[in-house]
């Protein structure tokens, strides 16, 4: 309860978090309205509905050939490259902002170039190695899948029970639920500490996280079932309009406190490290 008081008293003495992210949402919105994904996933899941296993078979063996994988990773890192320069370009800047209010330090605009000057090149560095390990991630899961689609297809040609099957789906499921949060996990407190620490940022970082690892990994979790629940109502609207209306309270919402959840919280992380900071 102390990080959503926390974060309601900045967000009313500091306008610009919840404009600034009001902002985001605004762009995130029109991204995801125009966005062909989500007619495309709809579109083709009435396909295959009934023998996704199959086409994820299928596709693990058009897209993992040896020949692709020199692509696929070649594209995974330039899009990393691009996406990490222009988000510490954006956030930079307005996560020092965060950084000194949850510090209780007025800021101007002036903070805002500080920041950018000062966290652009360590912020982008982070941003690189988060968007790398999530697309990697991302891009191999259906091959993660393959072995289990062949095994549930074996076992329904031979007549067994798939109770086992499914519980193995079930571990395999939570294992990439878990990864995903660890991903975000190990970068995502790494941004207060480019800002808190001028030496040995990452390091500080790993140790203040690693020191109440389970306690902010249970906080992680539940904001990032928030930001699920958030997609899956998106994805579930079919007027433009009320997905427009509905995605912009919603987001701005979600990155209100996104934004603010690992300064406040690794806020309190740091106490053994002040005085070396």
């Amino acid at each position: 309860m102390n990080f959503f008081s926390n974060s309601l008293v900045y967000f009313i003495k500091k306008p610009l978090i919840p404009i600034y992210t009001a902002c985001i949402s605004l762009v995130c919105c029109i991204i995801m309205i125009f966005n062909p994904a989500k007619l495309l996933s709809k579109y083709y899941s009435s396909f295959i509905s009934d023998d996704i296993g199959d086409t994820v078979i299928m596709f693990s063996k058009w897209a993992y050939k040896y020949t692709n994988i020199p692509y696929i990773l070649l594209g995974i890192l330039a899009l990393a490259v691009v996406l990490a320069l222009l988000s510490s370009l954006i956030f930079s800047g307005y996560m020092n902002i965060i950084h000194l209010t949850v510090k209780r330090i007025k800021t101007n605009f002036s903070h805002y170039l500080q920041g950018l000057k000062k966290g652009f090149f360590r912020c982008a560095l982070v941003f690189f190695q988060m968007y790398l390990s999530l697309l990697l991630f991302v891009a191999f899961i259906p091959l993660a899948f393959t072995p289990f689609f062949i095994l549930k297809n074996s076992v329904a040609d031979a007549g067994h029970d798939p109770t086992v099957v499914y519980i193995l789906l079930a571990v395999l499921i939570f294992i990439i639920i878990a990864i995903f949060i660890l991903i975000y996990m190990t970068f995502v407190f790494k941004f207060p500490s480019i800002f808190h620490f001028s030496r040995y940022p990452i390091e500080k970082a790993n140790a203040a996280v690693n020191a109440r690892y389970w306690r902010t990994f249970a906080k992680s979790a539940l904001l990032l079932l928030f930001l699920a629940g958030v997609l899956f109502i998106m994805y579930k609207i079919e007027n433009k309009v009320l997905e427009f209306l509905v995605g912009f309270v919603l987001y701005s919402i979600y990155f209100s406190f996104f934004a603010v959840f690992p300064f406040y919280t690794f806020d309190k992380l740091i106490e053994p490290y002040r005085v070396n900071s």
